[in-house]
């Protein structure tokens, strides 16, 4: 009897290894045939790192442009795949597969689930992009079975819109989750503090706020360095520029690490304060999750898909979007603590983690569909 099959589909083979690795290798585990669609650019840098335990089918995308041309191109890839295959169940990840994907596998007569981490650009700006960006989304979410939404402000706006049957919207509190195992608590007392910063560089993450707490608060503390981790992303409208980046570098208020796979390296440094003045249109951050679960306070904005990390004033700071002086208070709030009180902070972090980001209990929800 041949195996039941599922497909992973996403924008980068990377966020499928490394975000949703687990929830593939629990369906491997039970006897499923895996298959994982991404843009095939990046498969030179990748290819060491795809598992021996799914099937890889490489796909051409213009990941961050509008090109009609290349999305009718990649519509007909994915119908063509999905007809070949045969696939019991699609997963669907980020705007391009949601859309062209989910209505590749309605007109299959495939069921398919699609996740929405985060209302984006297309739905926090009113210019033509973005209409067409929202118009095809409505239909490709008219075609999908299900949709993940990972906090509770984007589910309400998705069904204020109409962009979605809200039987179908399943909301996953806990985000995509994190396997607690990869992610273990670690000691972070230090007298060194290091804000950190982590995330795509883009001014909707708050980069201004950080760069101007880093000018005051290195005024006053000389023991305190600021540091940002993460893609300059120049396909997207609203990247900071390497040009700014370096600047900001030169004059002493930052230190740019750049991008690293593995971010536990970063993590496992102490004294490590996790801040991100995001008013970005966020799911559930993914870096501050596994800032919570490794044992680092951390200071963020009351943004949706940032506040769950937070308990104020428990394992670190809650600050109004693009509000820096709130953020600089935030910051020497932090600084004045005792160590014990730093050290219980690193301690709830760690018990928010377990208590609100298992990926077992994302599992679930993927098993009730499949």
């Amino acid at each position: 009897m041949e195996r039941k099959k599922i497909i992973f589909s996403d924008n980068t083979l990377w966020g499928l290894i490394n975000f949703r690795g687990k929830v593939i290798k629990h369906y491997v585990s039970k006897g499923y045939k895996v298959i994982v669609i991404a843009p095939q650019n990046e498969v030179s840098e990748l290819q060491t790192e795809i598992p021996d335990y799914v099937t890889y089918i490489p796909v051409d995308m213009d990941r961050n442009k509008t090109n009609p041309i290349a999305d009718i191109k990649y519509f007909f890839k994915i119908y063509n795949i999905y007809k070949k295959e045969k696939p019991d169940y699609v997963f669907h990840y980020t705007i391009k597969p949601n859309i062209y994907g989910s209505i590749a596998a309605r007109l299959n007569h495939i069921k398919s689930a699609s996740m929405m981490a985060g209302l984006g650009y297309a739905f926090k700006n009113k210019n033509l992009i973005s209409f067409i960006g929202r118009t095809l989304y409505k239909i490709g979410l008219a075609c999908t079975n299900s949709l993940f939404i990972l906090n509770n402000d984007n589910r309400n706006e998705i069904i204020r819109r109409k962009l979605c049957d809200k039987k179908k919207i399943i909301l996953l509190k806990g985000g995509e989750g994190l396997n607690l195992n990869d992610f273990p608590y670690m000691n972070n007392e230090s007298d060194i503090i290091t804000f950190l910063f982590i995330g795509r560089v883009l001014y909707e993450k708050g980069y201004n706020e950080f760069i101007e707490c880093a000018k005051e608060i290195r005024e006053e503390y000389s023991n305190v360095s600021f540091e940002i981790l993460g893609t300059i992303d120049p396909n997207y409208p609203n990247s900071v520029s390497k040009e700014i980046i370096k600047e900001d570098e030169s004059k002493g208020y930052i230190k740019y690490i750049g991008f690293t796979k593995d971010i536990l390296s970063i993590l496992k440094r102490k004294g490590i304060v996790v801040m991100l003045p995001s008013y970005y249109g966020e799911g559930l951050n993914r870096s501050l999750m596994e800032a919570c679960a490794t044992g680092k306070p951390i200071i963020t904005t009351t943004n949706p898909g940032c506040i769950e990390t937070v308990e104020n004033g428990i394992n670190g700071y809650l600050v109004a979007p693009k509000n820096k002086d709130a953020l600089v208070k935030a910051a020497k709030k932090y600084l004045k603590l005792t160590n014990e009180e730093k050290k219980a902070m690193s301690k709830a972090s760690r018990k928010i983690a377990e208590k609100k980001f298992d990926i077992n209990n994302v599992i679930q929800e993927y098993d009730k569909l499949v």
